[in-house]
């Protein structure tokens, strides 16, 4: 992803968040599926993130946010339900940028992007829906959503309030990067 070498170490974490913000709907209909609250510890790590992006907390164990993600990480064998898939990739993301987190690395913030727009990909495939890859609904969502990151990060605004303004951008996205709704 081109775009990535014009941003800060801490823009691209919050281009990252944004992105596995967006598959969050993914994790979280899985865990209610599974009759599981595991949503809850997904959503915990992510706000972590935010903080660190922020710089408002940057003591963050990130080894330990691993190791609880790991632990809600969907089991492909477990389940026999389409929706593991994209919540298994919605927590590989995650484990991506928080390892990013830790350890800066622009290609793990690139892999986030590429493992979402192959959730979608896959979402398509499996719904046997035939789709000329750039037109689709989908696709172009995704392609406008990073536009509009993008565009809020090449602002000259503060740190503080191009977080506000990814965080409030990103809570104003009704549905995941498939199309999925929930609360």
């Amino acid at each position: 992803m081109k775009a990535l070498e014009d941003l800060t170490e801490w823009q691209a974490i919050s281009l990252g968040a944004c992105l596995v913000a967006r598959m969050r709907p993914n994790y979280i209909l899985f865990a209610e599926i599974a009759d599981s609250s595991d949503a809850a510890v997904f959503t915990n790590i992510l706000n972590l993130v935010w903080e660190f992006a922020a710089g408002q907390n940057q003591k963050i164990d990130f080894q330990k946010q691993l190791e609880k993600l790991e632990v809600i990480t969907p089991d492909l064998d477990a389940y026999d339900f389409y929706g593991v898939w994209p919540a298994l990739d919605a927590t590989v993301a995650l484990a991506s940028l928080l390892s990013c987190c830790e350890r800066f690395d622009t290609e793990e913030i690139a892999a986030i992007a590429t493992l979402s727009r192959s959730t979608i990909d896959g979402y398509l495939s499996t719904a046997g829906i035939e789709f000329d890859e750039p037109e689709h609904p989908l696709v172009i969502d995704e392609q406008a959503f990073v536009e509009q990151l993008l565009s809020v990060l090449r602002q000259q605004a503060s740190r503080v309030v191009m977080i506000a303004e990814l965080k409030a951008l990103v809570a104003t996205v009704a549905v995941s990067n498939i199309g999925l709704e929930a609360v």
